[in-house]
């Protein structure tokens, strides 16, 4: 927010609680009766400020007056004062006219002042002026933090000239008597009486109520007493007993240990009745949440002398209680059964000792009401009533009865939409799920018609229609037990957006954010791009919270749209551990820095080390060069892998481009330069593919790709719906020169799809082909397809499912790939960022000469049916303080040759 606009923010929100304050009645305002009437006369203040404070002139003297009125000073009206100077052809500002406004309206006293502001600080600066000169002028200075704390100044001010003018009694000291146990400080925070402040003996007999209240005293006196300057108030007080040791009699079910742990009585504090009432009340509610309904529960103090005592609390458990029926009286039309199966709340069952159901949980039973008139009413019965439950406590269980009154059940016989229509009818009915019903004569769904509401609100959003309204009303047909259902539409003002702000961000730059938001100052409003802003700030990763809050102006056409983020470590140290048949153990570390300097750029430093594979890579990223739509990235590596029958040494660089076309849909370019080196050939296990590869090679390739992502997923969270799709093309070699030549192609796909609550299905699928260009040389080792791990098909190793040499055990790759992943996903827990994942992979690659999905025999084993190595698992995803941490455990169902079916899986990063 600009300076000049904060500060009259604040300003006028200090004006406006002053308002309010004057306004209050006046019994609310504590006034001290002086013993002798001071009349005094306030002079507009002079302000030491911007221009955009100058209204403060009249304001502050307005404020100042009706104050120093309600402190019990006689104060000479503005517009007496103002009558009384122009008769002598004086103005109020004048500097001579301080005294002479004293003398004309026959105060004691005329006040003056200024109002000075440097920075945040405010100063208020007067002076009591005596207009016959007996007296020197009296100065009184306040400085205060904020023009939030102008209220507070003034009344500081009234209560220095009270004192000073009224010749009251000022409290110059203030005692604790009596206190062992308790610091004198928990009394002396409990007072408003202040040391400085005029005696008041309303205020101090309020002081000692609440000192009272407090529970630790039996008794609570104030006291006053002559001191030099004025008077010493002494609260005197009397302790209740100090708890020497707490125990409990008759616990059996729950431990001593936990119910005392429970209780906010502690050892060595004062008993405090208060706090012993919560306490019991809390141990019987333990009680209760354990099934032991009729548990009593008291409390005996035995006394220790010297001001101490035993606390014992006494249980009489009674009888553990389960619900043994729950009755749904009235339940004709519907089986009670499935309105059963609505409730949280469970009958008794053989199961119980471990799904702990039959146990009541009263905090469930409003719910429960609540959703069996939701059942009723998304099936029709648009009259159906459920009474409170009546819980029976019995001896030996507990029985709950809901009682409904069904009413008739009704069907939709037809949809219409009314009022402003910014289109033709049948479009709008056409939005409504209702219309679906309608056709089949279908029953009435109220949870249905709550989603049509707001798809026609929706629908008018994206149309500038920020504030319109969709309501509802019903024309019933009791005879015919049928409903027709119109939306009544109000469009109101079309708005526009009169300026977007942003707040909250410490680290990132204003037009990183800006540059995301799909609404800009001046657009007219539109709720999909206001919600596909929200998305796509998320989705940086950039901010651990994003909220997108329109903002009234006091124009029906404009609002501002305020953008309020929160920063978050953007840096991260990884580290991780994995598992497996093939890399036994292997460990990788990563530097990160995912919003470099706040400008939205990414760098990172990657390290992997294992007795198969060690690995360097250096990665940069702005994706927003100098603002514009063109992302540029760089990339250098440098790796060495160990793959069984071969070694492979790796030197190179890649640069990359990237572009929208579209909300939802880049394009990805980049050149990658590539030597690297095959060696150490196991001549005897290899396949003759590999022996020919042997010796320096270099890889010059390009490669395009097309992705479109309309997914909901944030940073932190998993998608739940929409869709990812990919495809790539490489050509290396040829044109481009270098040793490798080959075309390549990838088909990659996912879709996330919501199925019962939290619970998302998620298929993710791909296919790759690679081929010779057109000077007919071989397709490099190093671009042939193997599948295995992580990300492909789990529970098998690295690269293992491969075809084979003719009639041998060696690898020689595919030129054709495909590979599944179905999984399962629920969020374990929403709060920490947890997710369990359950899955089934199936995929493997074939070598030239076979298709897709044939069944050839590798190394002496069956082929597994449909050509596809199988494998299910499941896994857990935690987004923790550190980074996100991942481990998964695979098991093949298809046997593979020279290979353990099973695998798991560890990764985590640390945030810093």
């Amino acid at each position: 927010m600009p300076r000049g606009r904060k500060t009259r923010f604040f300003a006028l929100a200090a004006l406006a609680l002053a308002v309010a304050v004057f306004a209050a009645p006046r019994q609310f305002l504590a006034a001290v009766t002086s013993p002798r009437e001071v009349s005094v006369v306030v002079l507009p203040f002079e302000i030491n400020a911007g221009d955009d404070m100058k209204y403060l002139r009249q304001g502050l003297q307005d404020m100042l007056s009706e104050r120093l009125s309600e402190a019990g000073f006689t104060v000479i009206p503005r517009e007496s004062l103002e009558r009384a100077l122009a008769s002598k052809g004086l103005a109020p500002g004048d500097p001579q006219t301080v005294r002479e406004g004293a003398l004309l309206t026959g105060a004691a006293y005329a006040i003056t002042g200024s109002f000075s502001q440097l920075g945040e600080t405010l100063s208020l600066d007067i002076r009591v002026v005596d207009p016959f000169g007996l007296k020197q002028p009296m100065p009184v200075s306040v400085s205060k933090d904020g023009l939030i704390n102008l209220l507070p100044a003034v009344d500081e001010l009234v209560a220095r000239m009270k004192g000073d003018l009224m010749g009251l009694d000022r409290v110059v000291d203030i005692e604790v008597e009596g206190n062992v146990a308790l610091d004198r400080e928990v009394v002396l925070m409990r007072l408003t009486t202040k040391k400085g402040d005029t005696v008041d003996f309303k205020t101090i007999n309020t002081d000692v109520k609440t000192v009272y209240d407090l529970g630790y005293f039996d008794d609570v006196k104030a006291l006053l007493r002559d001191a030099s300057g004025g008077k010493k108030l002494i609260i005197r007080v009397v302790e209740k007993p100090r708890i020497l040791a707490i125990g409990v009699k008759g616990a059996k079910e729950l431990k001593s240990d936990d119910i005392i742990k429970a209780a906010n009585s502690k050892k060595g504090a004062v008993l405090n009745p208060k706090v012993l009432s919560e306490d019991i009340a809390a141990i019987r509610e333990m009680y209760r949440k354990d099934g032991f309904y009729n548990a009593k529960v008291t409390h005996e103090i035995e006394s220790a002398g010297q001001g101490q005592a035993r606390l014992n609390f006494v249980i009489d458990e009674g009888k553990k209680l389960f619900i043994q029926k729950i009755i749904i009286e009235g339940a004709s039309q519907l089986s009670e059964d499935d309105l059963k199966d609505e409730l949280a709340i469970k009958e008794r069952g053989l199961l119980s000792w471990f799904t702990q159901s039959g146990i009541l949980k009263e905090e469930l039973l409003e719910r429960d009401s609540a959703a069996l008139a939701a059942y009723y009413n998304n099936r029709g019965f648009i009259d159906a009533k459920v009474s409170a439950p009546d819980v029976q406590i019995g001896e030996d269980g507990i029985t709950i009865v809901f009682r409904v009154e069904e009413g008739p059940r009704f069907k939709v016989e037809s949809v219409r939409v009314e009022g402003d229509l910014i289109a033709d009818e049948p479009k709008l009915v056409a939005l409504t799920k209702s219309a679906e019903v309608a056709k089949t004569k279908g029953y009435l769904d109220r949870s249905m018609v709550r989603d049509d509401l707001k798809a026609l609100t929706d629908y008018y959003n994206n149309f500038g229609y920020a504030y319109a309204e969709a309501n509802v009303r019903m024309n019933d047909h009791p005879e015919e037990k049928t409903v027709d259902i119109i939306y009544v539409m109000r469009k109101l003002q079309r708005v526009h957006i009169r300026r977007v702000l942003v707040e909250g961000n410490t680290k990132t730059r204003d037009n990183v954010i800006m540059r995301e938001m799909r609404l800009a100052d001046g657009d007219q409003f539109n709720g999909d791009k206001l919600k596909r802003s929200s998305e796509r700030l998320d989705k940086l990763g950039y901010f651990s919270s994003v909220d997108i809050e329109p903002v009234p102006t006091g124009s029906p056409d404009e609002m501002d749209l305020k953008v309020k983020v929160k920063d978050k470590d953007t840096g991260k140290i990884g580290g991780g551990v994995g598992y497996s048949t093939y890399d036994s153990v292997y460990f990788a570390a990563s530097i990160e820095e995912g919003n470099l300097f706040g400008k939205g750029w990414s760098t990172s430093l990657n390290g992997q080390w294992g007795s198969k594979k060690t690995a360097y890579t250096f990665t940069a990223m702005n994706p927003r060069w100098d603002d514009s739509n063109l992302g540029v990235g760089l990339q250098l590596f440098d790796r060495q892998e160990d793959y069984v029958s071969y070694d492979r040494d790796s030197l190179g660089g890649k640069v990359t481009f990237s572009y929208p076309l579209g909300e939802y849909t880049s394009v990805i370019w980049d050149y990658r330069l590539e030597r690297y080196k095959i060696y150490d050939v196991d001549t005897t296990s290899a396949s003759q593919l590999v022996i020919d590869s042997l010796g320096r090679h270099t890889a010059s390739v390009a490669s395009a790709t097309v992705v479109r992502d309309t997914t909901n997923g944030g940073s932190t969270t998993l998608p739940s719906k929409g869709t990812v799709n990919s495809v790539t093309v490489s050509y290396g070699g040829g044109l481009l020169a270098g040793s490798d030549n080959f075309v390549k192609g990838i088909f990659d796909s996912g879709w996330y799809h919501p199925v019962i609550g939290d619970l998302v299905f998620h298929w993710h699928g791909q296919v790759g082909w690679v081929g010779q260009n057109w000077n007919d040389e071989a397709i490099p080792v190093s671009e042939r397809f193997a599948l295995g791990g992580s990300g492909t098909v789990r529970g098998y190793s690295q690269r293992k499912i491969t075809p084979l040499s003719d009639g041998g055990f060696s690898a020689v790759y595919g030129d054709k790939e495909m590979f599944m992943n179905f999984e399962l996903t629920y969020p374990l827990s929403k709060k920490m960022g947890i997710y369990g994942t359950g899955f089934f992979d199936a995929g493997n690659t074939w070598k030239e000469g076979e298709s897709w999905f044939d069944t050839p025999k590798r190394g002496g084993i069956a082929s597994p049916s449909f050509g596809l190595y199988k494998s299910v698992g499941a896994g857990i995803l935690w987004y923790s303080p550190m980074g996100p941490l991942k481990i998964e455990y695979g098991y093949g169902l298809d046997n593979l040759y020279d290979s353990s079916n099973s695998k798991v899986e560890f990764n985590m990063g640390r945030s810093f």
